[in-house]
């Protein structure tokens, strides 16, 4: 069984304490968990928000651990960053049956812990379902806010994506333009048509005559789109 202290600094310096008092943190916590520091991994360089499975020491580390090993933190949301980083990362040490203690939490907070002969979850249970609950609701704010934003822009007549209509093209202010040259294009797609051509000879002569590749369902769905929007 190894048991390692993982010091995180903080590049953002948003929650910077200095390693020296970290590691007393971590080696004083492990004292009361009957454990011994065997190895002292310090991060840098990283955002918390970057999530533990892609930083270097700590993708090392998950790598390196087997059952029965532990892992010793100051501060869960070092490890965490986000719900969704912390889910995953819950499920990885659970696979391997690795025990994440964090200080501030005061507990175990993958593995159920054994007391008294009495399995217990302690707080892992509580702490997975909170990351959970989380990330459902990280996701649905996330949809929320598309959607609001989709409905934003197109309240301000901007474009909302996909494939721009042959004649437009999307200007500077987000907005669908003319395309000067395209719509002479289709003024002349429209002549033929009234002419009585067929879409697949207005197919071959945009083809011949202005080096236009489209099929005769294109001309038909350019001309429809047109018709639609002269209305």
């Amino acid at each position: 069984m190894t048991t390692i202290g993982y010091v995180f600094l903080d590049v953002e310096r948003n929650a910077l304490v200095p390693l020296e008092r970290q590691r007393l943190v971590i080696e004083e916590y492990a004292k009361t968990l009957k454990l011994y520091c065997d190895e002292l991994l310090v991060e840098e360089s990283y955002s918390p928000a970057v999530s533990l499975m892609e930083r270097k020491q700590g993708a090392l580390m998950l790598k390196n651990v087997n059952d029965g090993d532990n892992i010793l933190v100051m501060h869960a949301k070092w490890v965490f960053g986000n719900p969704r980083n912390a889910l995953s990362l819950l499920e990885i040490l659970k696979k391997k049956k690795v025990s994440l203690f964090c200080a501030d939490l005061e507990g175990n907070v993958s593995m159920p812990t054994q007391k008294k002969l009495v399995a217990s979850e302690g707080i892992s249970s509580l702490v997975y379902q909170l990351c959970n609950a989380l990330s459902f609701g990280e996701r649905g704010n996330h949809g929320a806010a598309i959607r609001a934003g989709k409905a934003k822009r197109k309240k301000e007549g901007k474009y909302l994506g996909g494939p721009v209509p042959f004649g437009w093209k999307v200007g500077e202010d987000g907005r669908l333009e003319q395309d000067p040259e395209q719509q002479e294009l289709i003024g002349e797609m429209v002549r033929l048509k009234a002419d009585r051509w067929s879409y697949r000879d207005i197919a071959k002569k945009m083809q011949n005559g202005k080096g236009l590749t489209l099929s005769h369902e294109g001309i038909r769905r350019i001309l429809l789109n047109n018709s639609n929007k002269s209305q």
